[in-house]
């Protein structure tokens, strides 16, 4: 009997892509595919955004976008990386053409230092109240004032920040601390051709956090931010639906072939359900290897396929649901799935 499968949808995924296109238009999409894309698997959707149109891939460390690149994705697909270690080896990501968020002087001379042929494309980052890297307004002058120096070496593409999507306030306070840094820059001799600053909620929700660029995670895979928003709600369709065989019944319980040890968490039992053959049916135990359901007087069969998230459509319960259950968000339930899965890829 088979084990656990992923079934990912790459139609859903690129008409999430078009209606998110859409909804942030004039301003471009970078779709972020960080974390094997959420689980989703790499270059299939890698390969899926770059035939929809997609222009910017945000691959997060430069390990993965080098793999994006030996994929296939060529350079006129523009790749942004942004997590770096303290020493780390810019030469190949700089010959692969890929683009570097740069926070520090240090790191800035460091690219410059591995820099041989073409320059080096970089994005300056200003912190803007999340805390999460970036120069702080005290610092970014000179770190603009030392790009501007490396002019030549060093290709200064973009500017960018990260907000905390908080609150409203927060948020706009974060948008005139970006616009304040620009200009400081700009007065400093830089220029910059991509300015970006929201993901994937403030890319939906305020017009004023867009800029030349949005970096849409989540929202790209149908994952929605939870509180009650659903992905329905933001015009957004499930691309990812986790399914497994029950191998027992017992009575009235029956055991499905996914567990912990493939990334089905404990906290599971008494908070979501299952659904067998369209009917819903609690958790009440997880295992290392199999999860436990009620089924009271169902008729289940060894071999009947369990659907443990999906679309909804089939009576079984949605991504959103299960973040909702476990006081979590979507996007920890898909990360931690797994690599051993098997990915199925359908609309291709």
């Amino acid at each position: 009997m088979s084990g656990p499968e992923l079934s990912v949808d790459l139609g859903a995924y690129r008409r999430n892509l078009a209606r998110i296109r859409t909804r942030v238009a004039p301003a471009g999409v970078m779709a972020v595919i960080k974390a094997d894309a959420y689980g989703h698997g790499l270059l299939p959707i890698a390969n899926a955004a770059v035939d929809a149109g997609i222009g910017w891939i945000g691959a997060l460390d430069i390990a993965t976008a080098l793999r994006l690149r030996e994929g296939g994705i060529h350079t006129d697909v523009a790749i942004f990386t942004w997590l770096f270690a303290p020493r780390e080896d810019y030469a190949r990501a700089i010959a692969a053409g890929i683009d570097l968020g740069v926070s520090t002087i240090d790191q800035l001379d460091q690219i410059a230092e591995a820099t041989t042929d073409s320059p080096a494309r970089v994005h300056l980052k200003i912190d803007t109240g999340l805390h999460r890297n970036g120069a702080d307004v005290e610092h970014w002058p000179a770190l603009v004032a030392r790009a501007v120096e490396l002019r030549g070496t060093v290709d200064t593409v973009g500017v960018w920040t990260h907000i905390a999507e908080a609150s409203d306030r927060e948020d706009t306070e974060a948008i005139e601390r970006f616009h304040e840094a620009i200009g400081v820059a700009q007065g400093l001799g830089a220029a910059f051709d991509v300015r970006h600053l929201a993901a994937s909620a403030a890319s939906f929700a305020r017009a004023d956090a867009r800029f030349d660029l949005v970096r849409i995670g989540a929202f790209s895979y149908g994952i929605s931010p939870g509180g009650g928003v659903t992905a329905d709600s933001l015009g957004l369709e499930p691309v990812m639906t986790l399914t497994a065989p029950v191998f027992a019944v017992n009575e009235s319980l029956a055991e499905i072939a996914i567990g912990a040890g493939d990334g089905v968490s404990g906290w599971a039992v008494g908070r979501i359900g299952v659904a067998i053959n369209g009917t819903r049916h609690p958790v009440v135990a997880v295992t290392l290897d199999s999860i436990t359901v009620h089924v009271g007087g169902s008729v289940i069969r060894g071999g009947d396929t369990a659907v443990i998230f999906g679309p909804g459509t089939s009576g079984e319960p949605t991504l959103q649901e299960w973040g909702d259950s476990l006081g979590t968000i979507g996007e920890e339930i898909v990360t931690r799935l797994s690599p051993r899965i098997p990915r199925r890829y359908v609309g291709a």
